[in-house]
Formats: C-alpha cells, sequence, structure tokens
C-alpha cells in the first residue's frame, strides 16, 4: 500500500493540479484581457500610479505563471525529493503570484476614472 503523504504521492498531485491551476489562471488571464483589449482599452489609458500598479500586477502575474508551469511539469533529471521540494515551493508562489497579480491589474482598473 502507498502511503498517500509520501513525497512521490504529493510529487504525483502537485504536477497534477498545478496543470489545472497553470489552465485556470491562463484561461482567466486570456478572458479578461481578451475582453478588455477587444473595447478598445490599453494600458496607456490608465493615470499614474495605477499604470505603474497595472505593469507591477501584470509581472507578478507572468512570474506565478512561469511557476504554475513549472510545478506541472514533469520531473526529469531530478530525484522524487529534490522535486517534490523544487515543485512544492513552485506550486504555492505562483498560486499566490498569479491572483495577486491579477487582483492589482484589476484594482488598477476599476480605480481608474472612465475617461
Amino acid at each position: 500500500m502507498t502511503d498517500i503523504r509520501s513525497p512521490d504521492a504529493e510529487t504525483t498531485r502537485i504536477i497534477r493540479s498545478g496543470t489545472v491551476w497553470l489552465a485556470a489562471v491562463v484561461i482567466a488571464a486570456a478572458l479578461l484581457l481578451a475582453a478588455a483589449v477587444d473595447s478598445g482599452w490599453r494600458p496607456t489609458d490608465l493615470e499614474q500610479p495605477w499604470y505603474a500598479v497595472w505593469w507591477f500586477g501584470a509581472s507578478l502575474a507572468t512570474v506565478g505563471t512561469a511557476l504554475l508551469m513549472w510545478a506541472g511539469c514533469p520531473t526529469l533529471g531530478f530525484t522524487v525529493e529534490q522535486a517534490y521540494r523544487q515543485k512544492r515551493r513552485s506550486i504555492r508562489a505562483g498560486i499566490s503570484l498569479s491572483l495577486i497579480g491579477m487582483a492589482l491589474g484589476a484594482l488598477a482598473v476599476l480605480a481608474t476614472p472612465a475617461g
């Protein structure tokens, strides 16, 4: 019987859930950004300091997405213990950075008066 808390089982679970989180983040960001750009909105429409906040949020979301990509990749060339440590940190940071980045971007857009 396999221990469901073993590094091997946890690594497999992180790879599966990392793929799901990656898909969710990419689809959400694409839908929101596509609708905004299609309506004619551009980041340059934002006033300072919200312009900088939007780009900071976009940068955080990008780094978070990259970490989720790493968490969802197979573990080739690493031992299970190394992969478990890397993927455990990657999925936690990736989810956090992606959500914080998208929230900052939304805050910047919503805080700027319509013009």
